[in-house]
């Protein structure tokens, strides 16, 4: 039997640092891609048994992606760039990244099972009110959604062995800087919300981490990408009110018009060419606040992933704010 050995790419980020837990705890033998063994996402898995090397996805990294990823029966790739001023800066990363890497490893290990952890931006919203399904034609109204897409599209034409996608919906826990700016609004008492009435579907990280490393395991879901979130939608506004409800006192709510969310989207996006520096929201991402309801159907890959049942979304939200709190991340 073949040694249960896998290349994980992503390990020092949020996600990809969870995922490295879950496949270090269902016995795997992790070796990690990291540019810098050094940085701070870096030091967050050294406690864990996994074997940490240097490289990136930038073209100058082939041979040792090819060497990183030799003798392994699966490689999770959970790298990827969530913020950039432009399509090209994604494409670099979530795009032909995902080219390069399935090009090194298809030299040295051609059969493993790979395992892209793309993004339901890739499939993009609701249509009509109507979740996204399995086998429905993606339609990423984001430059993030469409450079995730054809990183699936990359998958599907390049790799030689099987292959399997998953696409996460809005993934939260100890750790995740996305939805941080929320819960530290909360902190201070006043909380924005744009699209209050929006629908959208979230996962834990360590339940979205635990449908990963599953997924590593089932060649037999081979060729199918499926969607890894909970089937419960929540509206953006119940949301807020969960996660305003977690200080004390109860922060207040400020509905954001939709009219103030582009335009704060076109002005962080001029901020962007002036700097040279992309920020976490610019008139890419409020396009996707805008979208409408974010809904997929996920219940036919949790099914085949056989995850156990999920917790309350308060009590998730409730272990993030004190995870949060612990590690000074929310101001006083």
């Amino acid at each position: 039997m073949p040694a249960r050995r896998v290349l994980l790419t992503g390990a020092t980020g949020f996600v990809g640092g969870h995922v490295a837990r879950a496949l270090c705890a269902a016995g795997w033998t992790v070796r990690a891609i990291a540019r810098d063994p050094a940085a701070r996402g870096a030091r967050e898995i050294a406690g864990l048994p996994v074997e940490v090397i240097a490289g990136d996805l930038s073209s100058g990294s082939s041979a040792a992606l090819a060497a990183a990823a030799e003798g392994c029966t699966a490689i999770v790739h959970a790298a990827g760039l969530v913020k950039a001023a432009s399509l090209a800066a994604y494409r670099e990363v979530n795009a032909l990244g995902t080219e390069r890497l399935l090009a090194a490893a298809r030299q040295t290990a051609p059969g493993a099972l790979f395992v892209l952890v793309s993004s339901q931006a890739a499939a993009g919203p609701a249509r009509e009110g109507r979740p996204v399904a399995e086998g429905d034609p993606a339609r990423p109204v984001s430059w993030y959604g469409l450079s995730k897409r054809e990183g699936e599209e990359a998958v599907a034409r390049l790799w030689t062995g099987p292959w399997i996608v998953l696409r996460p919906g809005i993934v939260y826990g100890p750790g995740d800087r996305g939805l941080l700016r929320l819960f530290a609004s909360a902190a201070r008492g006043l909380l924005p919300v744009p699209a209050g009435r929006a629908r959208v579907q979230l996962i834990s990280a360590r339940r979205a981490a635990a449908g990963i490393a599953a997924a590593a395991e089932r060649a037999s879901l081979s060729g199918r990408t499926g969607f890894l979130c909970e089937p419960e939608a929540v509206s953006i506004g119940d949301l807020a009110r969960m996660i305003a409800r977690l200080a004390e006192p109860p922060a207040r709510l400020l509905p954001v018009p939709d009219f103030v969310v582009r335009l704060a989207g076109t002005l962080e996006t001029l901020r962007e060419k002036v700097t040279g520096r992309s920020r976490p929201f610019n008139a890419d991402k409020a396009r996707e606040v805008l979208a409408g309801d974010w809904l997929c159907d996920p219940a036919p890959m949790l099914r085949d992933l056989d995850l156990p049942a999920a917790s309350p979304l308060q009590d998730g939200l409730r272990e993030t704010w004190d995870w949060y709190r612990e590690r000074g991340w929310l101001p006083l």
